[in-house]
């Protein structure tokens, strides 16, 4: 037991360890987005982000985390404090129900995947959190925990709701006798919900026209449903890379697919068909509800990742040599293509603003109002928005371009292919007698161009 104790110091201490690496690192867009939402006013929070479509349960914990600091380091401190945790409630979970608790947990604190989540200054680690609470208590039979953490998880993320669905499913077929026990107090701590409605119907209405307001965007939020499964189980497993090499990445895709296949096979567990529920539900529901509103980004299913760990750790009690080579080879190379690869780390929006303050020069965007980083990291700095409707049109971004006097301008390339797939800023540019003379690249965000004319 002595043992056991020191071990699991061990795992917790080398997750936490692998979760603060390179946790300084510039806020992408949506980070720098949920920091200056989280700094609003309470009631703004609650009320104020129409556009956003988010519960708010995560905002407020973040507007009380940040009373202490802003930095990045700081702010994310609180998703990785979630991840930590998780590693945790997994040993808990699958030491009672799975007897592979040290194992699991250990899997679980290498995921590339959730690393990457634990130093997200977004909701995601949360929600998986809570997601392996809630099925923690589904499987014991916690039925009023349960209902509470059901409770916190529509405050956290939409997607949830993939997650009660798969817990109904699994009491309809295979405990149908605790139905009705779940039902009632889920209904108790459901009203609950009820003040949040509007706000969330608000939300919906915004989501569901996000194609008339900027054409393309549906596509960057979500995935194909052809794709979404593959992609989601390959991210889930081997993190959130990319192998530069077609052949290469090919070729290790292949490699991950069969052993996840080779591994669901053969894992031998009392609740396989309790973790297959909690696995398919969610992504099947996910990819039909996607067909409407834009949801199939692994992401907002973090949760089903710790049930793809339990049986994982499964096939690798039965066949330990190669399974726990395998999956500790993914595990470790996902996790340090991410920590030594700028490309696959978080757009540098910090140093291209840095950048952007250096020059002193007026700064294009095409957009119809400041990128949200300007607005985290320098909300003084001026920024001219020149397409005012999606995508750009010749005559609105001519008038626009014809108001600047500036013989030097730079112009930010970030969304182009969205909002402005014709180059019309760029050509109108030319027509006024710029010429590109520099170009600069920052990872994620881009290049940034320097325009002039005699």
């Amino acid at each position: 037991m002595a043992k056991e104790k020191l071990f699991l110091i061990f795992v917790l201490v080398f997750g936490l360890g692998l979760r603060l690496i390179n946790l300084n690192q510039s806020f992408w867009l949506d980070e720098t987005s949920q920091a200056h939402l989280s700094s609003l006013s309470l009631f703004q929070i609650w009320s104020g982000r129409g556009g956003d479509f988010h519960p708010p349960l995560f905002y407020f914990l973040a507007h009380f985390w940040m009373q202490f600091s802003r930095s990045e380091t700081w702010l994310r401190l609180l998703p990785v404090s979630f991840g930590a945790a998780n590693i945790y409630v997994v040993y808990i979970f699958a030491r009672k129900h799975f007897s592979q608790g040290l194992l699991t947990s250990f899997l679980f604190a290498i995921a590339p995947f959730h690393i990457y989540y634990s130093q997200e200054f977004r909701s995601y680690s949360l929600l998986c959190l809570l997601g392996t609470l809630a099925m923690y208590f589904l499987l014991s039979k916690k039925f009023s925990s349960l209902a509470l953490t059901n409770l916190l998880l529509l405050y956290t993320h939409y997607s949830s709701v993939f997650l009660l669905l798969s817990q109904v499913v699994y009491l309809v077929i295979y405990e149908r006798k605790s139905l009705s026990k779940y039902t009632i107090q889920n209904l108790l701590f459901i009203l609950l919900y009820l003040p949040w409605l509007p706000q969330f119907l608000s939300q919906l209405k915004a989501g569901t026209s996000i194609d008339v307001y900027l054409p393309g965007w549906r596509d960057v939020l979500s995935i194909s449903p052809l794709k979404a499964l593959p992609v989601l189980i390959f991210k889930l497993v081997a993190g959130r890379i990319t192998i530069l090499s077609r052949p290469l990445y090919g070729i290790y895709i292949a490699f991950v697919f069969g052993v996840v296949f080779a591994a669901l096979y053969l894992a031998k567990s009392l609740h396989k068909r309790f973790l297959f529920v909690w696995i398919f539900v969610p992504v099947f529901t996910m990819m039909a509800v996607s067909l409407f509103l834009p949801q199939t980004q692994p992401f907002r299913l973090i949760y089903v990742l710790p049930a793809l760990v339990f049986l994982f750790s499964s096939a690798i009690s039965r066949y330990p040599k190669m399974f726990l080579t395998f999956f500790f080879y993914i595990f470790i190379f996902g996790s340090l293509l991410y920590f030594t690869r700028p490309r696959l780390q978080r757009e540098q929006w910090r140093q291209a603003i840095t950048f952007l303050q250096s020059q002193n020069l007026p700064v294009l965007v095409k957009f119809a109002d400041k990128f949200a980083p300007f607005y985290w990291y320098s909300p003084s700095l001026a920024i001219t928005p020149v397409i005012s409707s999606y995508p750009a049109k010749p005559d609105q971004v001519a008038n626009i371009l014809s108001q600047i006097t500036s013989p030097q301008v730079l112009l930010l390339q970030y969304l182009t292919d969205l909002t402005d797939p014709d180059r019309q800023v760029d050509i109108n540019l030319q027509d006024l007698g710029y010429q590109n003379t520099r170009t600069y690249n920052f990872e994620g965000v881009g290049f940034i161009e320097k325009y002039q004319r005699p």
